[in-house]
């Protein structure tokens, strides 16, 4: 990138004085998007790798005397195969819309052994590396402690990068378990014993019975085989 760019100086720097009073630099226009795209605020500790489409020499632009105005064409897509719009604003007015792929690297986390369905996640079975996350739309995970309430949703074999479409939520109570039944009535709490009528994650309301009243209630899972029921 530093090569390319210490190139690009020194063509710019040669360019014919005349000519570019005539047209704007294609070089300087290559340049300035470069720049953009490097100082773009991406949450990722790598520098990002791109490639800007080259732009036709037999282009002739009116020289742009401010700095160009640069932003993605989408604001939603700023990696991957996307495109900037370049706009100068004064003293003309053009503007181009250049093609770029931009390729993003974080350290995502894998499964250094395969898992199975079902099977919770342990430290010993993740791991994390510097991965391409370009393309990964519904996330990946870059902490152990991320992972602590989940467990695999399909077999996976070793190497995978792990993300939300192969994990879920892990169910702490299932359907018929035996649970522990707690009841807030204004700051008094109150254990009753029950019995699931349905698998959930932490967080999720569930239908119970409670063995000592017979009646089905609705109840929030709040811990390994506990519900937890406010009034």
């Amino acid at each position: 990138m530093l090569v390319k760019l210490v190139t690009l100086l020194m063509l710019l720097a040669g360019f014919n004085v005349s000519a570019a009073q005539t047209s704007q630099s294609l070089t300087s226009v290559s340049l300035q998007a470069e720049e953009f795209i490097v100082s773009y605020p991406y949450q990722t500790p790598y520098p990002v790798s791109f490639e800007i489409a080259e732009m036709d020499s037999r282009l002739r632009l009116k020289p742009c005397k401010e700095a160009l105005d640069i932003r993605f064409t989408h604001a939603d897509r700023t990696s991957g195969n996307t495109s900037l719009k370049i706009q100068c604003r004064a003293p003309v007015s053009w503007k181009l819309h250049v093609p770029v792929r931009i390729d993003l690297y974080d350290d995502a986390a894998f499964t250094r052994t395969p898992l199975l369905r079902g099977q919770s996640i342990s430290t010993r079975d993740i791991g994390f590396r510097k991965t391409r996350v370009t393309g990964l739309r519904q996330g990946y995970f870059t902490a152990k402690d991320s992972l602590e309430r989940l467990q695999a949703r399909r077999n996976l074999p070793a190497g995978r990068v792990l993300t939300p479409a192969n994990l879920a939520e892990k169910k702490l109570v299932h359907s018929g378990q035996s649970v522990n039944i707690l009841l807030d009535i204004k700051g008094l709490q109150i254990k009753s014993s029950g019995k699931a009528l349905q698998s959930a994650s932490l967080g999720q309301v569930i239908k119970v019975k409670n063995l000592q009243s017979q009646k089905i209630i609705q109840a929030t899972v709040s811990g390994p085989g506990e519900v937890r029921v406010r009034f």
